[in-house]
């Protein structure tokens, strides 16, 4: 694999704006909620349908197939037919997938460790937006 497309490399910000077509549609994919959520229930292994909307929980029958549909799209999940009876459809992580997955790991490490400074801002922030509406003069 040449250094161009090998995952992990580094990226610049002129390489990401002037692929910014490509780049975002494959971020909208999987940057999204429901995808983040069913890239991390698959980390775990190969996965039903209806086990996938289990462990994901919240989810809608239709987005949750219209997001596995565009998942299949960009190579990231794989879906295979078991021909059995009942016949029953399985999910799974590609080999691109799982380097998605794996870092998607660090990011959501860093999300975790930041969560009580990120509740913390919120709270203060809603406390400022409280108390401007209730004193609009002083918060002009």
């Amino acid at each position: 694999m040449s250094d161009e497309r090998r995952p992990g490399r580094q990226v610049s910000v002129n390489e990401v704006l002037a692929r910014a077509g490509d780049v975002r549609e494959a971020f909208d994919t999987i940057a999204n909620t429901w995808s983040l959520l069913i890239l991390l229930a698959l980390r775990g292994g190969t996965l039903r349908y209806n086990e996938l909307k289990r462990t994901v929980g919240g989810v809608s029958e239709r987005r949750l197939s219209q997001t596995l549909k565009m998942l299949e799209r960009d190579g990231v999940v794989d879906r295979k037919l078991v021909r059995s009876i009942p016949s029953h459809v399985e999910y799974s992580l590609t080999p691109t997938g799982e380097v998605v997955v794996d870092s998607l790991g660090e990011l959501l490490t860093t999300i975790i460790g930041f969560s009580p400074q990120v509740a913390a801002a919120r709270r203060r922030y809603d406390e400022k937006q409280t108390q401007a509406q209730e004193n609009p003069e002083q918060s002009a």
